[in-house]
């Protein structure tokens, strides 16, 4: 199957499945402990409805909208989505050039495996940048001021992630800290040769954005939880929200409050 014949949402999945290594594609399809939140968030777009108006005289459709200051030319945009350069080598580059040329805003991840500054050296288009408080303030102020630099149009806090969560399929697969991969999940890596030939000629894979700053936790998948255990605040208040928002004097979210 090509990227031609996908033609929703269940064909790129089903695609991603056969072109990725079966842990990898867990990885990304699962999420933690039983996955009823997964399955519940999947669920309520699924129960949307939408009501036609009829003889509303649609001769000209106008789908533009403002989201955190930019003006877009359709009502959704790229969420951030951590380590993409995992199941494909272009990754998050891809994703933003796609963005910018089909008018929306792009959201880059604080775990992203490209760097602030290269997604803003790829892309003209609006961009959000992703953040999590830190142990390390510093470190997360860094983070603001980097995104200044690159003129990114907003920054959007993560509060939902204190901890890790529980993935138990990666268990299954092995995916985990130390790995302990099984027979069956060193068998589809071998077999995925299209996968396994990116991987090795492009570049490694590290958290981009804290590479140079902390060495743990950052080149390798089965780490990342270990660094978000070690590194993420936990005693994240209102006031932390306060300063992180004075800091950046713009456009501003918090995400994953429920």
């Amino acid at each position: 199957m090509g990227i031609q014949r996908c033609y929703n949402v269940g064909d790129f999945r089903r695609m991603a499945k056969k072109r990725l290594p079966a842990p990898l594609f867990h990885y990304i399809d699962g999420g933690a402990d039983d996955e009823f939140t997964l399955e519940n968030n999947t669920a309520v777009f699924d129960s949307c409805r939408l009501i036609p108006d009829a003889l509303a005289g649609l001769g000209e459709q106008d789908l533009t909208t403002t989201v955190l200051g930019q003006r877009l030319d359709w009502p959704v945009f790229l969420s951030p989505t951590g380590m993409s350069r995992l199941f494909h080598h272009d990754g998050e580059r891809a994703a933003a050039r796609a963005a910018e040329k089909l008018g929306t805003m792009y959201s880059l991840s604080t775990m992203s495996t490209v760097s602030i500054e290269e997604i803003a050296a790829v892309s003209n288009g609006p961009k959000c940048f992703q953040i999590y408080i830190h142990k390390d303030r510093e470190l997360t102020y860094e983070f603001v001021d980097r995104a200044k630099r690159a003129n990114y149009a907003a920054l959007a806090l993560t509060v939902d992630t204190l901890v890790a969560g529980n993935r138990e399929r990666d268990r299954v697969t092995g995916m985990v800290m130390p790995p302990r991969l099984t027979l069956s999940s060193c068998l589809s890596f071998a077999t995925h040769w299209d996968w396994a030939i990116n991987y090795l000629r492009h570049d490694k894979f590290e958290l981009a954005n804290v590479a140079n700053r902390i060495r743990r936790g950052t080149d390798s998948l089965t780490s990342v939880i270990d660094y978000v255990n070690s590194q993420f605040d936990r005693t994240v208040t209102w006031t932390d929200v306060e300063k992180l928002i004075s800091k950046w004097d713009g456009p501003f979210a918090i995400k994953g409050i429920m």
